[in-house]
């Protein structure tokens, strides 16, 4: 069969990670579901696929030999009805460039020329008006393509007559809406020269175990063996899963990785151990006293100032741009090499992250300051409540959700975990509950038939499988720990914590870590929400918890000790001071087989993490307010702080990997061991 044939060659593509023809050149296959009837109205195949800023692309084929296209063949009618769905359904992101349809015919097909004259056409006119206006010029289409058009415009009346929507527009604007989004793909798969089969064996032949054209060829028939068994299941497939089909083919060549040997780490004597910390470069005087602390990206450091963004090279530390301005200590959300800058008039401007020039359509009369972007997509509501998402490359409107009874404004900025959206509001008043949904990004609805609501929360987090909230009761102050399904947000377990939580939990696959007021610290199962230790070390903690392999490191505040807890037991396993005696009241930083923290005496003091000894650090100088400035980050092995006097340092703590190396700017000698 045709279709199963052409299934084969989607395969190929899934497995060797090629662009598929309409999907696009930079989008990478990564899922392909066959007879997708089930989820969208075109059948046949739904192929998946992920740009570089992680954006999903979804490509509907619908498979027909030889289409007749005319009012008169019902399985025509019925092929412009699905058409026709998918555009009514998927309209916002067919316009945004995220889904396309295309029909597979076989070659040679008569009308694929005419057809393809008229998808250009479209295409190149951007709207419906201009496409007619253009089409009507004598010469602009020869005979054939003016009969296909006719006919196509009788056959989506016909599909409108039988029950198919119309979207609210007119026969001819719903024939440009089709053309402008539809791909023709000739195949040629069948007869004495079936060109796309070869291509596909040429494809497939650097993943052959000999990497043969023999190898090659049995490949791709056992591809096919594949689609003739994923077709009538609706099977679907992704490359895990399907070489993990053909695991025991012995033409395909195993990608499973060799038990490679440990390389062995060096012995950190004292000569190794004084050339970390070493600072990399500094920058004093261009940042105002109380900047926050920077955000790394694609090798960028983005700097919130007050009302002004900057931007400086991580290697170097010298100014990309002239600062811009910004909404008051908006951290702005990044997608790629795009910031969204936010602006005077609760506007969002996407800059290029490099070069600070403007890339794109503004997104207008947003709350600026809360916005977030994951995956090629930005979330962020308006400013009557209404959550809206957008596509980053073309600025256009995917979907919006408004919480119902409705809401005034969101508390805090959307965070996406997977496949999901998450969004809290309160209720009408200031007394009004606090309240919690799951927002289905694929769906573009709730997925939870109530929002978790609670008179107050102070921390929420949530993970693949769970949800877990940190509330009080009403007059209470010792808050609760509430795990929840993230499926359907049902209750699960209820667990009374110690003290009030500080900072924000600590979470591993199967494990939640929390820091308490009054020196506790407690390990919950992530699944379960069953507490597995609690222990107190101190008298009083300001950090969060961080895990280093099979310890817990935590911070305290009183007294200044660095104590590391056996995760299983929750046991000090080894404790120590700080030096010269001073408070901790930022997180440890893990890098590579050491431990580092900056006490409020502003010294940076480091310990080895298995033999448990002191490392040399830096004095003083790392002066900063976290509750203003925020916690600085740690990249690479590279931490990089923003002081309270507004100075901005690069300090390399662990030993860079092969590829991270860069030379150390000439202006930055390395045997500083205090800072201004």
């Amino acid at each position: 069969m045709l279709e199963h044939h052409f299934g084969a060659v989607l395969l190929s593509h899934l497995i060797t990670a090629t662009p598929v023809p309409g999907l696009g050149d930079h989008v990478t296959p990564v899922e392909v579901r066959f007879q997708a009837r089930a989820v969208t109205a075109v059948d046949d195949y739904l192929v998946t696929g992920r740009a570089g800023n992680g954006a999903v692309h979804h490509l509907s084929i619908a498979v027909r030999r030889r289409p007749r296209l005319a009012i008169s063949d019902s399985s025509s009618v019925e092929l412009m009805q699905s058409f026709l769905t998918t555009l009514q359904q998927q309209w916002a992101y067919l316009r945004a460039g995220r889904w396309h349809l295309a029909l597979a015919v076989a070659a040679p097909f008569p009308r694929a020329a005419s057809l393809q004259a008229l998808t250009t056409a479209a295409v190149a006119a951007g709207s419906a008006g201009v496409f007619r206006s253009r089409v009507s010029e004598p010469g602009r289409l020869n005979k054939s393509a003016h009969r296909v058009l006719s006919d196509l415009k009788a056959l989506i009346a016909a599909a409108v007559g039988s029950g198919a929507p119309d979207s609210g527009v007119a026969p001819d604007d719903l024939a440009w809406r089709l053309l402008a989004h539809l791909s023709v793909l000739e195949l040629r798969l069948e007869g004495v020269r079936p060109v796309d089969r070869t291509a596909a064996v040429e494809r497939l032949q650097p993943l052959a175990a000999r990497q043969g054209t023999a190898d090659g060829d049995a490949f791709f028939s056992r591809l096919r063996e594949c689609a003739n068994d994923y077709a009538p299941a609706g099977a679907t497939v992704t490359r895990e899963s399907l070489l993990q089909a053909l695991r025991d083919a012995p033409f395909v060549r195993d990608e499973t990785p060799s038990a490679a040997s440990a390389i062995p780490r060096p012995r950190r004597g004292r000569a190794a151990a004084s050339k970390l910390p070493r600072l990399l470069w500094s920058r004093e005087g261009l940042l105002r006293p109380g900047a926050c602390q920077p955000r790394v990206h694609d090798g960028t450091l983005l700097v919130v100032d007050g009302h002004v963004l900057h931007a400086f090279d991580t290697a170097s530390g010298e100014r990309l741009w002239q600062p811009k301005p910004v909404g008051y200590a908006n951290q702005p959300p990044v997608d790629g090499t795009t910031v969204f800058a936010s602006a005077i008039g609760n506007t969002l401007r996407p800059r290029d992250i490099r070069s600070g020039l403007e890339s794109g359509p503004r997104i207008e009369r947003c709350a600026a300051g809360q916005a977030a972007c994951d995956r090629g997509t930005l979330y962020v509501p308006d400013l009557h409540g209404v959550l809206h998402v957008y596509d980053t490359a073309s600025g256009r409107c995917l979907w919006s959700w408004p919480p119902e009874p409705a809401a005034s404004s969101f508390l805090e900025t959307p965070r996406v975990v997977g496949d999901a959206v998450f969004v809290t509001w309160a209720g009408s008043g200031a007394s009004g509950p606090w309240a919690l949904q799951a927002l289905d990004i694929d769906k573009r609805r709730p997925r939870w038939t109530e929002p978790i609501r609670l008179a107050s929360a102070q921390r929420w987090l949530a993970g693949a499988d769970r949800v877990h909230v940190i509330s009080a009761e009403p007059g209470e102050e010792t808050p609760w720990l509430r795990t929840y399904d993230v499926r359907n947000g049902a209750l699960l377990r209820r667990e009374q914590l110690p003290a009030p939580v500080v900072d924000r939990p600590t979470a591993s696959p199967k494990t939640l870590h929390l820091a308490h007021q009054d020196g506790h610290v407690s390990s919950w199962n992530a699944l379960t929400g069953e507490n597995r230790w609690t222990v107190r070390v101190a008298k009083a903690l300001r950090a969060r918890p961080v895990v280093a392999g099979e310890q817990v490191l935590i911070t305290s505040w009183a007294p200044g000790r660095l104590f590391a807890l056996d995760d299983a037991t929750g046991a000090v396993a080894w404790d120590a001071p700080a030096r010269p005696a001073a408070s901790f009241e930022a997180p440890a930083y893990v890098a590579g087989h050491t431990a580092w923290a900056v006490s409020r005496a502003g010294g940076l003091q480091g310990w080895d993490l298995q033999t448990h000894r002191r490392l040399p650090g830096i004095d003083a100088g790392l002066f900063w307010d976290p509750a203003a400035q925020g916690i600085p980050q740690l990249r690479d092995g590279v931490l990089y702080i923003v002081t309270k006097n507004g100075s901005l340092h690069a300090i390399r703590l662990d030993a860079p990997q092969p590829h991270q190396q860069q030379p150390l700017p000439q202006s930055c000698p390395n045997q500083h061991r205090q800072l201004r």
